[in-house]
């Protein structure tokens, strides 16, 4: 079974995406493992870092997004094929053609980037959602569409991972459904860390609602500075805020991850998909970073993750 996990923070630009991409990348070409990346989020980043502009058109055109599969069930329509819609061979990093991974060898230790995309259209979807329960004749949660129409094709995978809207509606919870854990990346600071309360109490509730499995694998510190004394307080901080977040849940404070994710530009450059990069080192940064190339930081939370999830090698 492969690990399916979401990334949520309430706040915009804490890299949430970026540590997704990221984490793909590292997986799949560092890793050898085959991921898939739901892109749930409307504004369509982390497809567009996956697949770039001109192979995201042509999905939408052709009615094969994220968005065109919760639209099929409010109109009544039947475009959306998760066969059709999932696009392989994503990322700057994959040296296969899409159309040659089915003849390569069974059993060939290769690894591979997925993407279902997303759309912009989902804005619009996002306000009809809870009609989709009267649509289908109140046979179909409008929590569990992804779940119905994506999931039996996650056992192909070893990592799904969910790129979340920034909010607890629908969408997100389509995402949480489908779930075995949530990171949370933050910014050490108070603006980032906001709504950390809020998406641990709704999760909880939805937990015992829904019956669900998911927990928290822990929170990631992204866009650190360490030149920054807010920074360094907001770190300090952080264990006693999680803490206080997690007291009312059914659930274990989560970890803070050890590995800090700097601010640099090549994370932020790595979200260009048209940009030409030779490998993994390349294209997330060979110069010094706290000690060590920016890129080393991506294996470290990598391993870091396995970790936690009984997956090390």
């Amino acid at each position: 079974m492969p690990h399916v996990i979401s990334f949520i923070n309430l706040k915009g630009g804490v890299a949430k995406t970026t540590t997704a991409v990221q984490l793909a990348d590292t997986f799949a070409f560092m890793r050898q493992k085959k991921v898939l990346v739901l892109d749930l989020d409307p504004q369509t980043n982390a497809t567009l870092a996956l697949i770039g502009e001109k192979r995201w058109e042509e999905a939408d055109e052709r009615g094969q997004t994220l968005a065109h599969l919760f639209l099929d069930l409010l109109n009544g329509t039947r475009h959306f094929s998760a066969e059709r819609a999932i696009l392989r061979g994503a990322s700057n990093l994959n040296t296969i053609p899409p159309e040659m991974f089915d003849q390569l060898p069974e059993g060939a230790q290769y690894g591979r980037v997925d993407v279902l995309p997303s759309s912009i259209r989902l804005i619009d979807v996002q306000d009809r959602m809870q009609d989709i329960a009267a649509r289908t004749n109140y046979s179909l949660s409008p929590m569990a569409v992804v779940q119905k129409y994506v999931g039996p094709l996650f056992g192909r995978y070893d990592y799904v991972l969910i790129d979340c809207p920034p909010n607890l509606g629908f969408i997100t919870q389509n995402g949480l459904e489908v779930s075995d854990h949530y990171l949370i990346p933050t910014i050490p600071d108070r603006m980032s860390t906001y709504g950390i309360p809020q998406i641990a109490g709704k999760i909880d509730e939805l937990r015992r609602d829904r019956v669900l499995k998911i927990r928290c694998l822990g929170v990631v510190v992204t866009k650190f500075q360490s030149n920054s004394s807010q920074h360094k307080q907001g770190l300090a901080r952080l264990p006693g805020d999680l803490k206080a977040a997690f007291a009312y849940t059914n659930e274990d404070t989560p970890p803070i991850l050890q590995t800090v994710m700097p601010q640099t530009n090549a994370s932020a450059e790595a979200t260009v998909f048209e940009r030409e990069v030779k490998n993994y080192p390349a294209k997330y940064g060979t110069g010094l970073v706290g000690g060590q190339a920016a890129y080393k930081y991506g294996l470290d939370l990598a391993a870091e993750v396995q970790a936690l999830l009984g997956d090390e090698e």
